[in-house]
């Protein structure tokens, strides 16, 4: 009989009134990848955050090695022996590896920390991985797969029974991916458990036991191996190869960015153009060059090779000030943790970026009156909201989009 690491019966979970997960079920045995395929984002992150830690809920169970840990009727807003692997991770930047991975694990209580023990400790948990990492570097000059190793690591050192993979593919490029899903499995034949998110149903397929199928935090399909197939995932996927090509339709317009054989350390010889009026994807495969992209937009890269042209003139930003004064808006990878300021209003917030445009501009009364009367039949009432921590997501992502709008640049990266 199958030994049970998790178990969520029925559980649903509203904030502010919003259904986050609804009627949600999981199970996940010893040994197992359990893969939870994301159709949208919809309860991703809270589910997360209960596995990690007991927060309320309204309806359901919550098992953890076979007790029970939440319900309905009490949660004891305890942490749980859970590890996320994840981008934003927890380690130590400052600290070494065997740091990060001993002295900063629960339990330990040595106050004289023996260095060469520590390391002799690491050497003896990697051996058989064929990796080598040096214990007395520091985290912070580790790769992105190096760090995921050290945060596996860590969680296996400190007992962890079941870690959280979440959207690792967004992190790690092809290559480093396959290293580490090669590890997953090398732990996962040891006993540990694993909860694999992802967006994608072939990534799951190439690594999981099990997949989950879950739309607006509800788990909608369970997949056993035997059904890893192109039929019984069609009908929750979308289709891109039978969508029409608008590109026959194509109207040439104004150049508005032109990048000609630009080559960084993650770049070989990129070149492609957006004209005005135009929405471009970049489909990063190997997940290496987006990142490059950015840096190299807002100031903080100079490419090694290549000519960059912004609305046909050279463009080469020193900085991230001198990118927004000639027309170029970014908006984060998570915009509600960086670009939503909680000390100003929400009308405050929508027109942050107006006095950047001209740096001595004063927004007038009459200014207001116009942004008022543009937006507020878009944006409804919370335009006069004061204390934007009351307002909900969407609100602010609508804030956040229309800040953009309303600044009216040349290109907007996303």
């Amino acid at each position: 009989m199958k030994e049970e690491i998790l178990r969520l019966e029925k559980v649903t979970r509203i904030v502010e009134g919003v259904t986050l997960l609804d009627n949600f079920n999981l199970h996940i045995f010893k040994g197992e990848i359990m893969g939870l395929v994301c159709i949208n984002a919809h309860g991703e992150k809270e589910l997360v955050d209960l596995l990690c830690q007991n927060l309320p809920i309204h309806y359901g169970r919550i098992y953890l090695d076979d007790i029970l840990v939440n319900n309905y009727e009490e949660s004891t807003l305890r942490f749980n022996k859970v590890a996320v692997i994840e981008k934003e991770n927890a380690l130590v930047e400052d600290l070494t590896v065997v740091d990060n991975i001993f002295v900063l694990k629960s339990g330990f209580k040595k106050q004289l920390i023996k260095k060469k023990t520590l390391n002799a400790r690491l050497k003896d948990v990697i051996q058989e991985l064929e990796m080598k990492i040096d214990g007395n570097e520091p985290v912070s000059n580790l790769s992105p797969l190096e760090k995921c190793v050290v945060q596996l690591l860590k969680a296996v050192v400190a007992g962890i029974r079941l870690v959280v993979i979440k959207d690792i593919s967004n992190y790690l490029s092809a290559a480093d991916l396959v290293k580490f899903q090669k590890l997953i499995k090398y732990y996962c034949s040891a006993g540990l458990s694993f909860l694999y998110i992802c967006n994608h149903h072939e990534e799951a397929f190439k690594i999981c036991n099990r997949v989950s199928l879950m739309e607006n935090g509800k788990i909608i399909k369970v997949l056993d191996y035997k059904d890893f197939t192109t039929e019984k995932i069609k009908p929750y996927c979308k289709d891109f190869y039978d969508m029409k090509n608008p590109g026959s339709h194509k109207v040439h317009k104004e150049k508005i960015l032109q990048l000609q054989n630009v080559s960084t350390e993650h770049m070989a010889d990129l070149s492609f153009t957006i004209e005005k009026g135009e929405c471009t994807v970049l489909l990063d495969i190997n997940n290496t060059i987006l990142k490059d992209m950015v840096d190299i937009m807002n100031g903080a890269l100079i490419p090694k090779e290549g000519q960059i042209y912004l609305d046909n003139q050279r463009y080469k930003a020193p900085n991230p000030s001198y990118a927004l004064m000639q027309g170029v808006c970014f908006i984060d990878e998570y915009p509600l943790q960086t670009m939503v300021f909680k000390d100003l209003s929400y009308f405050e917030n929508l027109c942050f970026l107006l006095n950047r445009k001209q740096w001595n501009l004063h927004i007038s009364r009459g200014i207001q009156r116009s942004v008022i009367q543009e937006y507020s039949p878009i944006l409804g009432d919370d335009i006069y909201q004061k204390e934007i921590e009351l307002l909900p997501p969407t609100s602010l992502y609508s804030m956040i989009y229309y800040r953009i709008h309303l600044y009216n640049p040349k290109i907007g990266f996303l």
